[in-house]
């Protein structure tokens, strides 16, 4: 279950908790978003309490958000190849958040066919300046237990993010960037080339398998970019 609290000490960013605690008090707001990635190697179909938020989601497929009131919410997610009932389980969703609920294997073992959800909630950096971006990495790629993500030029974004750990944010001039995935040990995954426009926050979801050569770094563009928040 997801604690807020945890997250927000574990991934301070602008401000980090305390920011946020503030905001809330003073928030009215009753109101929260939600969406469906589909890291699992398996199209799927996503229900929460009874609406229906994807049917036959594949892999890297995410869904649109979806408005909550905030409050606790039943998860059953089904195959979508023969609708059987693969997984179930309460999530909470607080006021006034953007989350992002990532269907992924349960651990970094390749052949593991057990499944969880993984809720990420977006922070927006109510403080950034100039011609600048946020951006972080969410690694669900399960034969690559830690990875890191550099730029062309050798700078190292990310570190040691381990399977199924995102990163905090980290701020970056707004441009043009050819990303380098690697493993810890050295070994290349792959690259990724992506436009950074200003003042705007990206997660990068690294899914599936590097060995095999399917992995992929998939990009949805944040809710907090455009969602009406407080």
């Amino acid at each position: 279950m997801f604690d807020i609290n945890k997250y927000y000490n574990t991934y301070p960013y602008y401000g980090g908790y305390m920011d946020y605690a503030m905001m809330l008090g003073s928030c009215s707001c009753k109101k929260s978003y939600f969406r469906v990635l589909n890291t699992f190697d398996m199209p799927l179909d996503v229900q929460v309490n009874d609406i229906l938020m994807a049917e036959n989601l594949k892999i890297g497929e995410f869904t649109r958000y979806v408005k909550f009131p905030p409050g606790t919410y039943h998860v059953l997610i089904n195959s979508g190849e023969n609708g059987d009932l693969i997984f179930e389980t309460d999530i909470d969703i607080d006021y006034n958040l953007v989350y992002t609920g990532v269907v992924s294997a349960e651990n970094e073992n390749e052949n593991n066919n057990d499944i969880c959800i993984l809720m990420v909630p977006e922070e927006k950096a109510y403080h950034m300046t100039g011609n600048m971006s946020a951006l972080r990495l969410a690694n669900l790629c399960t034969d690559a237990p830690e990875v890191i993500l550099s730029a062309s030029d050798g700078t190292v974004l990310f570190s040691d993010i381990k399977f199924g750990k995102v990163s905090c944010n980290v701020a970056i001039p707004s441009g043009r960037y050819i990303l380098q995935l690697k493993t810890n040990d050295g070994t290349d995954i792959l690259e990724y080339g992506m436009d950074v426009a200003p003042k705007m926050h990206y997660t990068l979801f690294i899914a599936g398998k590097h060995k095999d050569g399917s992995a992929k770094i998939i990009v949805p563009e944040d809710g907090v970019n455009y969602l009406d928040l407080c």
